[in-house]
């Protein structure tokens, strides 16, 4: 699976959280979110805190195949976040916060699928009433420094700032452009061009604008960090 597919994983729907609470109020834990055989599959389960008597955690089946996979961690009613195993393979790989009104805010997600934290979603509202992602932190090197940025414009990807030698500043910006009347399968955008700080001085110095069919169409730099950037002499070639 891509990282952008494992990025883009589908979303908890709220109403099933909701059924399975509904589940537990009229049922008592005898039935559960699944529409299987009851004594085949998982039941809901809830804690409840012992000095107020309120939800703390409901473990259910998310994706409804028999099996108990989310945890969504409560207070009372209200969803602080879900922690889900996607795979099945016993350790959280999304984690979902949610805010007023039970809307999707951040996603954290495991790439790997280990339980590690390495990339963060954040979404915001769109057109009507849906999720859209605006932003996505990624730790390249899987270590808690998430130093890479991605930058969406109506849910598609806009643009990037990287940290790419990991001294804590931006040394690689990427630009990206919508792609129109694109094949199925097809990035909804694609780059347009990539800057690298080689000097460490804060700004660009050597660009590659690429044309549409994404081969390098042309050497640039910025040898004054003026932001005006030339062609690159020939003989010194792209990397």
């Amino acid at each position: 699976m891509s990282q952008g597919a494992k990025l883009r994983l589908m979303r908890v729907i709220p109403s099933l959280f909701t059924l399975c609470i509904g589940a537990l109020a009229l049922t008592n834990l005898v039935g559960g979110c699944s529409s299987a055989d009851s004594t085949a599959v998982d039941r809901p389960k809830a804690d409840y805190d012992a000095a107020t008597g309120r939800l703390r955690r409901l473990t259910f089946d998310a994706n409804q195949n028999g099996h108990n996979d989310a945890v969504s961690v409560m207070d009372g009613t209200r969803i602080d976040h879900i922690e889900l195993d996607t795979d099945e393979n016993g350790a959280v790989d999304r984690w979902e916060y949610y805010g007023a009104g039970r809307r999707l805010v951040k996603v954290g997600v495991s790439r790997q699928n280990d339980g590690i934290i390495d990339a963060f979603e954040f979404y915001g509202q769109g057109d009507g009433n849906d999720d859209i992602i605006t932003r996505i932190d990624v730790s390249t090197r899987r270590d808690n420094r998430f130093d890479r940025v991605e930058f969406y414009t109506g849910g598609v990807l806009a643009r990037v700032e990287e940290d790419a030698d990991g001294d804590g500043r931006v040394d690689k910006w990427e630009l990206y452009r919508p792609v129109a009347n694109r094949s199925p399968g097809e990035p909804p955008s694609s780059v347009t061009s990539v800057a690298f700080d080689e000097a460490h001085r804060g700004t660009a110095t050597r660009r590659l604008v690429f044309a549409d069919d994404g081969t390098v169409q042309r050497v640039e730099i910025d040898p004054d960090g003026d932001g005006i950037f030339v062609a690159q002499p020939s003989g010194t070639g792209a990397r």
